[in-house]
This record gives structure tokens, sequence and C-alpha cells, in this order.
């Protein structure tokens, strides 16, 4: 266990909880939208592993408006790293569009034509430095929500909410997933992790999945718990929204948590779509204000970002 201790604080932990049985009975949420004043989300526990292991300079790679690249250069940076991303095309929102403009404002920016080419420009850039692949989805990466899940085993200890018997979570990269399938081993608690698809088959499968499940456990000496994935929730295709999803932003806002149609809504809405409990969302995405990190350098126009994922 003394692997959990290799680590840069850079969040603020225990991140809250919250009922959301007004939104449906039963349901909580965990959210690590807040951890960070400059920016929040998911990555910031991965990224306090893999900063630990970084070299001076760090290559990783994820969409134009990629939440990862933008967490490593804004994290990366700040421990003094060099921060270099190859990005892909994905469909345009003024939300992806700020993303990419805060991340061009601290990190160089390669922009490749394909999610293929991008990931061959991701080896050729990385030569001689660290390279972090999409979501900091490694088993070190993973190791963030491992620790993640002992934090929610104690909350449940505390009296502080019920312990759930699913949590849903967006999978992309599946280091979150990954991540507290081991945790829940670790805090000793029986749920199942709902890992809700928000990218085509092509990039992350079942097979994927369950080796860096398997990985991850083997840095701490136990086996996974239980987990599933559900892919009726991706819609056309990556970064494509959905009626679904759009109807879990209008909802969430209402009880302060600003979500995005790519991955956290579609989350919420297979969650809101069950039923029992007590269940548990984990909120995955920053919730601190994007707007002293945006350039105002002009970026693809929206017609350039569109793409078929394939």
């Amino acid at each position: 266990m003394d692997i959990l201790e290799k680590r840069v604080s850079l969040g603020t932990w225990p991140s809250p909880v919250q009922n959301l049985s007004k939104l449906r009975d039963g349901l909580w949420v965990k959210d690590d939208g807040r951890c960070h004043d400059v920016y929040a989300g998911n990555k910031v526990r991965k990224l306090e592993y893999l900063l630990a292991e970084a070299d001076e300079k760090i290559v990783t790679f994820g969409a134009m408006g990629s939440h990862h690249a933008l967490a490593t250069a804004v994290h990366g940076t700040a421990h003094g790293r060099q921060v270099v991303v190859a990005v892909h095309p994905r469909h345009h929102t003024p939300h992806a569009e700020a993303v990419l403009r805060a991340t061009m404002k601290l990190a160089d920016v390669h922009r490749f034509d394909s999610h293929e080419k991008a990931l061959i420009g991701l080896r050729t850039l990385g030569e001689g430095a660290t390279i972090i692949p999409a979501g900091g989805s490694t088993p070190i990466g993973a190791l963030g929500f491992a620790r993640a899940g002992i934090e929610l085993g104690e909350q449940v200890a505390a009296g502080i909410l019920p312990a759930p018997r699913r949590i849903y979570v967006a999978a992309g990269s599946a280091g979150t997933l990954a991540g507290l399938a081991v945790g829940m081993r670790l805090a000793g608690l029986d749920t199942v992790i709902v890992g809700v698809r928000v990218v085509p088959e092509q990039w992350m499968s079942v097979q994927y999945i369950q080796a860096l499940c398997d990985q991850t456990g083997e840095l701490l000496g136990v086996s996974p718990g239980p987990w599933v994935l559900e892919d009726q929730w991706l819609g056309p295709g990556y970064a494509a929204s959905t009626p679904d999803a759009e109807d879990a932003v209008v909802q969430a806002a209402e009880h302060g948590l600003h979500l995005e149609t790519c991955y956290t809504a579609k989350a919420l809405a297979a969650a809101l779509a069950a039923s029992g409990g007590p269940d548990l969302f984990w909120q995955t995405h920053n919730q601190s204000p994007l707007d002293g990190l945006v350039v105002a350098a002009p970026v693809l126009e929206p017609e350039n970002w569109a793409w078929q994922a394939h």
C-alpha cells in the first residue's frame, strides 16, 4: 500500500457528497469538480500519481477540447513540466472550444487530422519524454481512484451517505472505472461500478477495461471489484450530444452542478434512468471557471471540428 503514498498533492480531499433524491429516489452525487480552484475534475486524482513519476517534458493526447489535456497543462506546468499535446478533431461545442483555447495558453498543441494520426503523433512527439495516454488512464493513473474508493468508504463509515449499490461514472478511457473497481475492494464495499460508454468500441473495448482493472489491482495486491459497461448512452458518436444528455444538463444545473454533454451528462442520464439504490453518480467535470485560462487567439472554425467517429 506504500505505492498509494507516492503522489504529488494537487487536490483538496475528500470531495463532497450530496443527496440528489429530488432528481431520483435513492441517488447521491460525489463531486470531484471543486477539488482545485484553477482546474478540477477527475483528472486531478490521476495526475497526482502521474506527475510524481513524470520527466521534465510530458506529451499527452486527446480530442480538441480534451479535459485531460487541459488538466495536464494546468497542473503539469504548475509543477515545472513542459507539456505537449497531440489532438484530433471532434464535434464542436462552445465549451470544447473554451477548453482548447485554455490548453493553447499553457501547452504546445499539435493538431492531427484523425484519432489514428494523433496516436502516431503522440509516439513521435514523445521521444525522450514521459508519454501520458488519453485520460491519464494507466495503472499508475488509476491509483488516484483506488485512493478515492478508500475515501468514499471513509465517508460511508462516517455516516455521510449510505453504502452505494452502484456507482455511475463516464467511461472514456476507463481509468476512473478501473481505479474505483479496485478502490471498492480496498474500502470493503460491494458496490458495482457502472461505466457509461462515451467513446466508440474501437477506442475502448471490454477486454481493455478488464486488463486495466487487473493491472491496477496487481499494483495493490487485490482483485478488482465488479463492474459493468452500459453502451446505450453514447448516441451518434464521441462528443455528439443526445436528448437524454441535454436533459440531464438541465436537471443537474437546478442542483448547482454544471455538466457537459460529452461525458458527465451521459453518465447522469444513465443514473437517472435506473431505479432502486442507494446509487451514486460520480461527478468528474471541472466546476471552476475557465475565464482566467482562456486566450483570445483564433482557433478552427466550428465546421472544421466536425467529424464522424468510425
